[in-house]
């Protein structure tokens, strides 16, 4: 029996090389399940033929995933949209994933030493979404990207998405997390990080660094909440349904996958003949630096945490 492209969407991937969309650089919904349900993993909650996908995935990703078609200047405006929606998809569920491990932590649920390396590296692989999404040019986000948000809402913003408010404090520094003092300083620079690249990517393609929100409120019109979220949901082809953690995880190693075979093909900052724009000071840190270069790495070992096992060293498949 042929199986339906929604259960391939929710499904572990089979085929070496590109198997996101019905070619490279299309979009597939994201099906995520309402807030506060869980998405993280119980142990040994893996059938044995999830074990095998995640067991090919992770063996796949220490040698690089390929390559496919690169893009050309004619080709940006796909890819850069390519990535602003899929990027926002892996950072809806490490939200999620995030808001799993501080319950674990405020709780203390389980090895809390574990939990806080899970923090941390939802974090930092977080940081590397805000650099991916934020890739593209001045012009593509200008002429594309802002637009397509404004003519969903004139005040559309990042803190609608309904997977945020739970991790909305951990990001504002405003009340640490109360992880074993050990891990407390690696998992604060990571926060600071997220800070500093969400100002460096807002600085780069926004006029006065300034969100739609943001603007709004300067004007002193915020508008009604009530359909905040599903407007967000909307927009970025984000669809609620009892899903379950397997099928999550699932849908993210996808994604990661889809992601790691762009970045081996184009490079973050793809060089098509187009004027480079002019790049922030605070993405011009070395930590900024290396946290591009290890992106690629970052998502593989998000994907082995939230299928239950340790993070992978030595990833191959860096962004160039």
């Amino acid at each position: 029996m042929k199986t339906s492209s929604a259960q391939a969407a929710l499904g572990f991937s089979d085929r070496p090389g590109w198997d996101f969309g019905d070619y490279p650089y299309a979009l597939e919904p994201l099906a995520l399940p309402a807030p506060p349900r869980p998405v993280t993993l119980t142990a040994g909650a893996l059938p044995s033929d999830a074990e095998e996908a995640v067991t090919r995935f992770l063996d796949e990703a220490r040698h690089g995933f390929g390559t496919t078609d690169p893009v050309d200047a004619d080709s940006l405006e796909q890819l850069f949209w390519f990535r602003w929606m899929i990027g926002h998809h892996v950072s809806f569920v490490i939200w999620r994933l995030l808001a799993d491990a501080l319950d674990d932590v405020t709780s203390g649920t389980g090895d809390q030493d574990a939990a806080a390396v899970r923090l941390t590296e939802y974090v930092r692989a977080y940081c590397g979404m805000l650099l991916y999404t934020g890739s593209s040019t001045r012009t593509v986000y200008q002429r594309t990207i802002r637009p397509s948000m404004y003519r969903q809402h004139s005040k559309f913003s990042g803190t609608w998405a309904p997977d945020y408010p739970a991790v909305r404090s951990l990001f504002r520094g405003r009340r640490p997390p109360p992880v074993v003092p050990a891990r407390a300083p690696a998992l604060l620079r990571e926060i600071a990080l997220t800070n500093q690249i969400h100002l460096g990517v807002a600085s780069k393609l926004v006029e006065r660094g300034r969100s739609l929100l943001q603007h709004a409120v300067l004007e002193g019109d915020i508008g009604s909440h009530r359909t905040w979220g599903a407007v967000f949901d909307c927009y970025f082809l984000t669809l609620r349904a009892p899903v379950t953690p397997l099928e999550v995880t699932a849908q993210l190693l996808r994604r990661h996958k889809a992601i790691a075979i762009d970045l081996a093909t184009n490079g973050l900052y793809p060089d098509v003949g187009e004027p480079a724009d002019p790049v922030p000071h605070e993405l011009c840190d070395p930590a900024v630096a290396q946290c591009e270069q290890d992106l690629v790495a970052a998502l593989v070992r998000t994907a082995a945490l939230a299928a239950g096992r340790a993070p992978v060293p030595g990833t191959a498949g860096r962004a160039r």
